[in-house]
């Protein structure tokens, strides 16, 4: 199997940042939502629809195409782009990919603007890789950036609306409390009816994931798996796509019910203190509607 995969960029922080969050522009007047960006579709060749990209400028310079990832903590952008939006130097960082076995090096620098559409953030730290961005991005944009807001992410729509938050807390039945770890959403899921782990929301990533360990607790021999080529921000590796049927199922919903892929969440996990068990990627949300509720730490995920 040569099927070419986003990877997911992974970004846990060693390190602490001092900084603190970035502050938004006021907001406009009118009713809600309060902002809606139009987001476009992030195609792999040959014809595979493998996320969302968002258009945002950076210090005044160039449109830039992001992937909106919810995989990630920070901006993220390739040498080149951060250069065009006047972003140089920095500090040294350390931050682990999925699949990695070893934290990557990256420059943290400071952003005065980060503009997207109408909505503008100000004193936003980013980081900037040396590591090549697949074709058709300059970089990631994750979604913990809107954490000021209730964000709802339409997949089908390709529509990302943010809304104030209520004054009240979310009481819906439908709501799913996330356990939310250096700005990542994970949600407890159960495969296959018998095991129960925590699993990364990342649409950053083209495919879904178990961990390796959670593979081989399935039986799964990765000597008969196919294997695919993980292409992304942190790291570059050869994943095996799991023979068996896998199905995800997060509160009475079930997710995923095919093929995955198995990538070593180990390094991962001992940076966050707890197992992480797989990765709920793009391809398992694509036909949902995604609120993400940071101020409650509960999402909901409704089909479209």
């Amino acid at each position: 199997m040569s099927t070419r995969l986003l990877a997911v960029f992974f970004a846990i922080l060693q390190a602490a940042i001092g900084a603190s969050a970035p502050s938004t522009a006021p907001h406009l007047p009118g009713p809600s939502p309060a902002y809606r960006i139009q987001l476009d579709r992030f195609i792999l060749p040959p014809n595979r629809v493998a996320g969302l990209l968002a258009k945002a400028r950076i210090n005044g310079g160039p449109q830039l195409r992001l992937l909106v990832d919810s995989g990630a903590q920070y901006i993220v952008l390739s040498r080149g782009a951060a250069a065009r939006s006047g972003c140089r130097g920095g500090t040294d960082l350390d931050l682990v990919g999925a699949g990695a076995s070893s934290a990557a090096l990256v420059k943290q620098v400071m952003a005065d603007r980060v503009e997207l559409g109408d909505l503008t953030f100000r004193d936003t730290p980013l980081l900037i890789s040396d590591r090549p961005m697949p074709d058709g991005i300059q970089g990631v944009l994750p979604l913990s950036l809107f954490s000021g807001f209730l964000a709802r992410l339409d997949f089908p729509a390709k529509e990302l609306d943010l809304f104030p938050y209520p004054s009240e807390p979310m009481n819906s039945a439908e709501a799913i409390p996330i356990r939310c770890s250096n700005r990542l959403l994970f949600l407890k899921g159960t495969v296959n009816q018998t095991h129960e782990g925590y699993f990364l929301i990342d649409t950053g990533s083209a495919y879904t994931a178990v961990s390796r360990s959670l593979a081989r607790v399935l039986h799964e021999s990765e000597l008969l798996d196919a294997r695919t080529p993980l292409d992304g921000g942190l790291a570059s590796i050869d994943a095996p796509v799991l023979n068996g049927q896998v199905h995800l199922q997060v509160a009475s919903r079930v997710l995923v019910t095919g093929p995955v892929i198995a990538v070593d969440l180990s390094t991962a996990g001992r940076y966050h203190n707890f197992e992480i068990s797989g990765l709920i990627g793009y391809n398992a949300l694509r036909d949902s509607i995604l609120t993400v509720n940071y101020r409650d730490s509960v999402v909901q995920i409704a089909p479209k």
